[in-house]
């Protein structure tokens, strides 16, 4: 709650968030992966679960930068490159962590994903930097070979390089598992299992929705007597759950799926 308060202080979009036990449990898991190096992270949930919000918490907690496109009209696989290069060179350049955050609806073209499975595998995305991104390189990384006793030669530097980008760049991948194109992705990039934890956001538990919905009625100012708003919160509860249940019956009737 204390460093909540504290992003909200510093921040211009502040969260509204409840941090109930599961969202904690979320957050400490990814600020756990994030502090390690190469520590990525696959977050499969539906969307609103809070995929994107508990990142943003947890980064803010291990004290890194947290980068995230943004899709505007016009944004083409130039503007892409663009951002992914600033993002890399301030890891290996600058040699600082941050943390890069990738939604599967900002997915404009698939050839996205066979950069971030590179970044993933290897740290390197061919063909993407020029002359005076090298230099940059170049400068910053000859120390790095000098301290090591390595020869500095092009590739050598460039090693170095890469290393620093795999220790300090932390891939978030907030994803939904609902229909074929998540199978399908994984099948052609297998970087985005295999290189990274899974963290499922399943179904909220009662105390979740219980307290979500305390929050809600509380902010409201409704004008509600307590006794008719702990039967309300009680009744959000037996909704949701009970769509939930009327779902998994639906599955095995009609072997379709309908998700909440």
């Amino acid at each position: 709650e204390e460093y909540l308060a504290e992003f909200n202080a510093d921040t211009k979009q502040p969260m509204n968030l409840v941090i109930f036990g599961d969202a904690m449990m979320h957050v400490v898991k990814i600020a756990r992966v994030l502090r390690q190096p190469s520590g990525n992270v696959l977050l499969l949930g539906v969307g609103g679960s809070g995929r994107q919000s508990l990142t943003r918490l947890a980064s803010f907690i291990s004290g890194f930068r947290l980068y995230q496109i943004e899709i505007a009209k016009g944004y083409g696989m130039n503007e892409w490159r663009e951002n992914l290069k600033e993002c890399l060179l301030y890891a290996g350049v600058q040699n600082k962590p941050i943390v890069f955050l990738f939604n599967d609806t900002q997915i404009i073209n698939e050839s996205m994903l066979e950069d971030v499975n590179g970044v993933l595998n290897s740290g390197d995305v061919p063909n993407l930097y020029v002359a005076e991104d090298l230099e940059a390189i170049t400068s910053s990384c000859k120390s790095e070979c000098a301290r090591k006793k390595i020869q500095p030669t092009k590739i050598n530097i460039f090693a170095q390089y890469l290393m620093r980008v795999k220790s300090n760049i932390h891939v978030v991948l907030c994803m939904s598992p609902l229909g074929d194109a998540f199978r399908t992705r994984v099948r052609k990039f297998p970087s985005l299992c295999n290189c990274c934890t899974i963290d499922w956001f399943m179904e909220w538990p009662d105390e979740a929705l219980q307290s979500v919905a305390s929050r809600f009625l509380e902010s409201s100012n409704l004008g509600i007597e307590a006794t008719v708003s702990v039967s309300l919160v009680t009744f959000f509860q037996f909704l949701h759950q009970s769509i939930e249940a009327a779902s998994k019956d639906f599955l095995i009737k009609l072997r379709r799926n309908y998700y909440v």
